[in-house]
Order: C-alpha cells, then sequence, then structure tokens
C-alpha cells in the first residue's frame, strides 16, 4: 500500500511541473501578441495622423491658391451682365434681387441661389444663369405667356375691359397659372376678357383651381384651331355653369354649351361652318347658337336694307344655311 501511494505521488509530481511550464509558455505568447496588437494599431494611428496632416495641408494650399488666383484675382470681377429677361424684370430690379452687382467676383456670387429667386417669381416659367470667364454673368428668363385678363365680379367693366391695372389685374396662362404683373406690357392690353370667375382664392405663382376657368382654357384651346383671320377671341364669360359666351373681335357672340356631354369639336365644325359662308356671302354674324346641334339659331348683322333678316343654319344638311 505504501509503495503505491508513492507511486501515485510521483506521477502527480511529474505532470505538475509540465503544466506550469505549458502555462508559461501561454503567457508568454499572450503578452507577445498583445506587444505586436499594440504596436500594429499604434502605427496605424500614426499613418492616419500623417495622412490627416498631409490631406489638411493640401487643402489649406488648394484653398490659398484658389483664393489668390480666383476670389481674390481682379481678372475674374464681374465686368458685363448679359440679360434676356423679356419684359419680366429691369436689369435695375435682377441685379437688387440676385446680388449681381458689377465689381463682385464672379466665383463669390451664388448662382443657385438667384436661380431660386427669380424661378419663385409667377410671371417666369423658367431661368437660366451662365459663369462665363473671365468677368461675365448671363441671365436668361423665360417668361409665362398669359391667355386671359380676369375681371373680377364687381368690377366696372368699361374700365376692366380695356385696360390693365399694373399690381391689381390678374392674368393666367394656358395652364391656369395666375400672375399679377407689377408693370404695364402692351400685350396685355390685347388678351382676351375672361368673367365669371371667381377669384377670392387666385394666388399669384399658383394654378387656380376653378371649373370655370376650366372651362374658359378648354375653350381657347378648341377655337385656337381657328384661323385667327377669321376669328380672334375679344372675351369670354363663363358665369352660367351649362354654357359659355364667347365675343370674337367683331363684336359677335356665340354661346357654347359646356356640361360634361358637351361635344366641344362638333360646336366647332358648326363654327367653322358659318364662318365659311360669311367669307363667302360677305355677312357678319351677330349672334349664334352653337348648343343646338340642328337648325343652329343664327342672326346676322343687319343693313338697313336688308331689314329682320334671320336665317337659321342647319349643321346635318349639306346646304347649311337657308333664309326665313
Amino acid at each position: 500500500m505504501k509503495t503505491r501511494r508513492n507511486t501515485g505521488a510521483n506521477r502527480r509530481k511529474g505532470v505538475g511541473p509540465g503544466r506550469r511550464q505549458h502555462l508559461l509558455e501561454v503567457n508568454v505568447r499572450t503578452a507577445s501578441m498583445k506587444r505586436q496588437h499594440r504596436g500594429k494599431a499604434s502605427g496605424f494611428l500614426w499613418k492616419a495622423f500623417f495622412i490627416v496632416i498631409v490631406v489638411g495641408l493640401l487643402a489649406a494650399g488648394a484653398q490659398f491658391a484658389c483664393g489668390k488666383f480666383f476670389f481674390k484675382n481682379p481678372e475674374y470681377n464681374l465686368k458685363h451682365l448679359v440679360t434676356h429677361l423679356n419684359g419680366v424684370l429691369t436689369q435695375e430690379e435682377l441685379v437688387n434681387l440676385t446680388g449681381f452687382n458689377e465689381g463682385k467676383n464672379i466665383f463669390g456670387l451664388d448662382l443657385e441661389q438667384a436661380n431660386q429667386k427669380l424661378a419663385a417669381l409667377p410671371e417666369v416659367r423658367s431661368v437660366s444663369i451662365e459663369r462665363m470667364l473671365p468677368d461675365t454673368i448671363e441671365v436668361g428668363l423665360e417668361p409665362r405667356a398669359p391667355v386671359f385678363l380676369f375681371v373680377a365680379p364687381g368690377e366696372i367693366e368699361a374700365a376692366a375691359g380695356e385696360s390693365f391695372i399694373p399690381g391689381k389685374s390678374f392674368l393666367c396662362d394656358k395652364e391656369g397659372v395666375m400672375m399679377r404683373p407689377a408693370r404695364l406690357d402692351d400685350k396685355f392690353l390685347g388678351l382676351p376678357v375672361l368673367r365669371g370667375v371667381s377669384l377670392g382664392n387666385a394666388i399669384p405663382g399658383k394654378k387656380l383651381e376653378s371649373s370655370s376657368l376650366a372651362t374658359a382654357l378648354l375653350l381657347r384651346h378648341t377655337l385656337s384651331e381657328l384661323p385667327e383671320e377669321t376669328f380672334r377671341i375679344s372675351s369670354v364669360d363663363v358665369s352660367k355653369p351649362y354654357a359659355a359666351v364667347v365675343t370674337d373681335a367683331s363684336g359677335a357672340k356665340f354661346t357654347f354649351g359646356t356640361l360634361g356631354g358637351a361635344d366641344m369639336p362638333a360646336q366647332l365644325d358648326r363654327l367653322r361652318k358659318l364662318l365659311d359662308h360669311c367669307q363667302e356671302t360677305g355677312r357678319k354674324i351677330q349672334t349664334a347658337n352653337l348648343m343646338v346641334s340642328r337648325n343652329t339659331p343664327v342672326t346676322f348683322v343687319l343693313t338697313p336694307e336688308q331689314g329682320s333678316d334671320k336665317i337659321a343654319p342647319v349643321a346635318s344638311s349639306k346646304k347649311i344655311l337657308k333664309h326665313n
């Protein structure tokens, strides 16, 4: 029994130092790996620091070069402002709005901000701004083309129909976008006058959502198919929900149906036939109700010799007109 205990004790004593040696080697390797990792991390940080310093120096050098050769170079001071404003603004107003003052460095001018300010004007459809080296800025404005001059309910029709009041009169383009120009342009005076549209929600630069305005714009688009020398709109009255009265340059009044089922192409075809008849005969229309598809009621301007002459065109017949 004593021999067995000694043998087991010797075995345990022989294993113990080996384990300690193994643990010592593991600890040494771990410490070595940690030192290596710290060395690598330190080296990476030094490289990163060096790169940041180099990049900073390059940026500072580039900034200094740009300032010296571009932003502070008098060669690039604004000397020429080329404008194509098309009556939307004066050059003075443009400079006040954009800050494009002569003598400023063209690279220091904020073209994007100027573009946004100009595009926000209700009368402007599109803007182009170009920097042209060494000393020129070119600005182009495409204006909205107005198609109607509005007469608000309660306005004096004679005054509103014959003149444009700067800053007060509303105009709109073919898309229904509203404008209220602050200056008179001769082309405004020749615009068709539109009556019967409520302007309570009209905002310059915004589209006016109005069924009456939509009707008027549809009529204008339909009638634009006619040659201007034979038919030119003077005014449109859409105050009635079921019909619109269009007055042409000669003073003739044409009534169009505007309800959902109204066939505009058919009404336009009846108008074409009436105009062809007038060209052939030299007669002048006073009124015509184009809502009626058969035996369309028409009255002509009478001469003293004609007395009370009236006709009723038949749209479906080859013989368009017949005398009563």
